[in-house]
């Protein structure tokens, strides 16, 4: 291993410290885990990553500092990867196989930024067409109509139009603002609950949340960690990431006394389906197994349904684009219309 300049490397602790991105991590994680399913040690694997990234050589060079005074893994990632994938990793590190979940969370994150990827593309043209027709509409409203107020012979009162477009907009706003504020006092549990009332929207959340849910437990029971075990180790988290929410719900739940299967029924952000795993009464290592097809499934199917989404997004915003046109024209016409019949 290369020696680290403990002095040079302090200098650069601001820049070193900044998050991996979306892509920056998907390549971490893929990369990192491959190198150790290899053999190569945890400190030998982020040498190699430095020399391959240059622009991660400075943050990968504290990791492998804070390593070798005896920090974890996950404690070394804190600064540079996000809550949920932390306690993920922290999770497999304590309990399960940290080798397979850096593998299985690079080729999550890889789908996601596709999926991302697609549907910015297609908001992309539809945007910059509505912000054009905003500039557009703006540009009339300050030159075109004032100037064909002049021409009228009759007197029209602009008061009233003012007014109106006025308490149109306060009451959008109004409106905004409360349903902002109401979102912002629910806890994420309730935020869940009311994601899989809405159309489209909560299937997406049911499958998404079902595939992690499943992934993680089919990680940890690898390493025979019975579901009670896996429930407490990460219920007794101290974050507030969401999978701890999670599980402190779900600890709630079973303490009380209900069935696994009848908690899964009952949670509308679960899958229904996941319920059939647990009445069999498998082995952890043998429950595992199907848990882990079961997720791949799930993001299969969640896969499918943002292809669905985005087939109809694509249509959607075209049309509103083309309404806002075409209102516009007529917006346009009428008055110089009217004006033109006045002169006559």
């Amino acid at each position: 291993m290369q020696p680290i300049n403990k002095g040079k490397l302090v200098k650069k602790l601001g820049r070193s410290t900044e998050r991996f991105n979306t892509k920056e991590q998907v390549l971490f994680f893929q990369e990192l885990g491959e190198l150790l399913k290899s053999g190569y040690s945890i400190n030998q694997s982020l040498d190699i990553l430095a020399l391959a990234h240059q622009n991660w050589q400075t943050r990968l060079q504290e990791m492998n500092l804070k390593l070798v005074n005896g920090q974890t893994l996950p404690d070394v990632l804190a600064k540079v990867v996000k809550s949920n994938i932390l306690l993920q990793l922290r999770l497999a590190h304590q309990h399960g196989d940290l080798i397979d979940t850096l593998i299985v969370m690079g080729d999550n994150l890889e789908q996601f930024q596709v999926q991302q990827n697609k549907i910015r593309q297609i908001l992309r043209y539809p945007a910059i067409l509505l912000l054009i027709l905003g500039a557009m509409a703006a540009g009339l409203r300050l030159f075109l109509y004032p100037l064909l107020a002049q021409w009228q012979t009759t007197p029209t009162s602009h008061v009233d139009n003012h007014i109106r477009v006025s308490i149109y907009i306060i009451l959008m706003v109004s409106v905004i603002a409360i349903v902002a504020f109401y979102w912002h006092k629910l806890d994420r549990i309730q935020r869940l609950l009311y994601l899989t009332r809405l159309p489209v929207i909560g299937r997406m959340t049911q499958t998404i949340v079902t595939c992690q849910v499943a992934q993680q437990l089919a990680l940890l029971m690898k390493s025979g960690l019975s579901l009670p075990e896996i429930i407490d180790a990460m219920a007794s988290e101290k974050t507030l990431d969401d999978g701890v929410l999670l599980a402190q719900q779900a600890k709630k739940k079973l303490d009380k006394g209900l069935a696994v299967e009848r908690y899964i029924l009952e949670t509308s952000y679960l899958n229904s389906a996941l319920a059939g795993y647990f009445i069999r009464g498998h082995e952890p290592k043998t429950l595992a197994h199907y848990l882990d097809y079961f997720a791949k499934t799930q993001f299969k199917k969640f896969i499918q349904q943002t292809d669905r989404l985005i087939g109809l997004l694509q249509p959607l915003f075209f049309a509103i684009v083309g309404i806002a046109i075409v209102g516009m024209y007529i917006s346009m016409l009428l008055p110089m219309y009217k004006t033109i019949g006045e002169l006559y």
